[in-house]
């Protein structure tokens, strides 16, 4: 049995005018796949990339994807234009 902690490194945030922000866990600033910041969102958005990021950064909350982890993802993802 593995007593290992899971930790996420990103989170979201609700913003003041409804939308969401995927953030960084531990700087608190928002979350980048490419050039894209994860901002605007609706909730469900959010979700979904929270979840992409996290599955992305197992095994250590200090590991993130690299500058052009856009490559090879669709121009755009749940209605979010990423390029």
């Amino acid at each position: 049995m593995s007593s290992e902690i899971s930790c996420m490194a990103y989170d979201r945030r609700a913003e003041a005018d409804g939308t969401w922000t995927v953030v960084d866990a531990i700087t608190g600033y928002p979350a980048t796949i490419g050039y894209k910041q994860l901002k605007d969102l609706t909730g469900k958005d959010a979700s979904e990339f929270m979840d992409i990021l996290n599955r992305n950064t197992v095994g250590s909350t200090w590991r993130r994807l690299p500058r052009y982890a856009i490559q090879g993802l669709p121009a755009r993802i749940s209605g979010v234009h990423l390029a």
